[in-house]
């Protein structure tokens, strides 16, 4: 008995660690939904995130990253009847026209901020060759940013089919992409937009209003300060999907994904709940400073003192529940090794990993504080001047004493014939 209530409270106590005392459990019908960091795609709350579900027009966000990627945003663009075609039964369209010419970057304010069908269609056939291709490469870069489950068979993210294969994606996938797609500041600063004028063109005498379709952007919140974004999407096969993000004032910014919600209006209330819930349990924690110290190392053939200390490259900090101390965290630092001079200020060697629990919150490289020059080495020849040195002054000797005696017997010789003229010509 008393093992049974060592193990429950040893079980509590690991638990409390890991979950902030005030977290309620997130009831949202919903078929998934996921909460992430945007800094470190850290999951703090999911549900059915890695189920294959219908995206529906969030898949506009990938559509969008391309654009933005492969695209000249100030390009002039044609609207194709094709685009037109492609709109769907039913599907989100702003009534541009076949021939309209307009910036590729009014284009994407209407696919991102209106949902715009025709204008994803437009994006496909100016970045690719074919529609097809723009679909391969959607699937090529959505699994180089993680996605798992996902399969895009149009730009749009209308419920059609091709060859047997559905349009897919997951929470899980869609949160990954939203956050790298934040992080490109054209589509950030489109996605916060609540309406948008394209001016005139050759087919629209007037402006073009656009107001939003992602209402959460109207919404008040007294846990976080402003809504950033992002995308909705409707069909009658997904139901109401929307990824959404917010700030607060610390600038700790999340990443919800509500999909597959009956009654269209429901899934921003969902969404609000979700980030709210994420503010009111987590916070964002410094956890390492710019240059503090990190570890001391060895450097080899160095000149001079060859310690060596390593700093943290950067400010970390990652969101934590509430409650969580630093204490509470570990820190797994990966070392270089054999590290041999020449080393330079600021060179990177190694790095810190930052762990809550078995959870990875991200990593920090450690750099060198100072440069480290190589120990001054010199060649077999020049370490041995004085040996050759001895070794070559007996010859040296021998060789002046032979010219010396050469000389000295020249010398005489000429002496000789010298004083042999000077007795024969006294005789006469």
């Amino acid at each position: 008995m008393k093992k049974i209530l060592f193990i429950i409270l040893t079980l509590t106590v690991a638990i409390s660690t890991i979950l902030p005392l005030n977290a309620q459990p997130v009831n949202i019908p919903a078929r998934a939904y996921i909460l992430m960091d945007s800094k470190t795609g850290q999951i703090l709350c999911e549900y059915n995130s890695k189920t294959p579900l219908h995206p529906a027009s969030t898949t506009k966000i990938m559509t969008g990253i391309l654009a933005i990627e492969y695209g000249d945003l100030d390009s002039m663009v044609t609207v194709s009847q094709s685009a037109i075609d492609n709109i769907g039964l039913g599907g989100m369209h702003i009534g541009l026209i076949a021939g309209e010419r307009l910036k590729l970057i009014h284009i994407l304010n209407a696919l991102l901020i209106r949902s715009a069908n025709e204008t994803a269609y437009v994006i496909a056939e100016n970045i690719s060759s074919s529609h097809q291709e723009f679909f391969d490469l959607m699937n090529k870069r959505a699994k180089e940013l993680g996605a798992e489950c996902t399969n895009f068979i149009n730009p749009s993210g209308m419920d059609n089919t091709s060859d047997g294969h559905l349009h897919v994606s997951s929470a899980y996938d869609l949160a990954i992409m939203a956050r790298h797609a934040m992080s490109l500041p054209e589509f950030r600063e489109i996605v916060k937009k609540t309406y948008y004028t394209i001016p005139p063109t050759n087919k629209h005498d007037e402006e073009i209003f656009l107001n939003t379709s992602n209402q959460l952007l109207f919404s008040k919140s007294e846990y976080y300060t402003e809504v950033t974004g992002i995308k909705t999407g409707y069909t009658d096969r997904a139901l109401a999907n929307l990824v959404s993000s917010a700030r607060d004032e610390s600038g700790m910014e999340l990443i919800a994904v509500v999909m597959g919600v009956e009654k269209y209006k429901d899934v921003f209330t969902y969404s609000q709940q979700l980030l709210e819930y994420g503010f009111k349990n987590y916070s964002l924690t410094h956890v390492l400073a710019k240059n503090s110290y990190a570890e001391t190392v060895h450097i080899s053939d160095a000149s001079g003192n060859s310690n060596l200390d390593l700093l943290v490259s950067e400010d970390f900090r990652c969101v934590l529940p509430k409650g969580t101390s630093i204490k509470d965290l570990t820190f797994e630092k990966n070392i270089m090794e054999n590290i041999t001079a020449p080393v330079y200020k600021g060179d990177i060697l190694g790095s810190i990993e930052i762990k809550n629990g078995q959870q990875s919150l991200g990593k920090v490289d450690l750099i060198a504080t100072r440069t480290v020059e190589q120990k001054l080495t010199t060649n077999k020849a020049s370490e041995t001047p004085d040996n050759t040195t001895k070794k070559s002054l007996p010859k040296r000797i021998l060789n002046g004493t032979i010219i010396f005696l050469i000389a000295f017997i020249l010398l005489r010789i000429t002496l000789k014939k010298i004083s042999r003229s000077i007795i024969e010509k006294n005789k006469f």
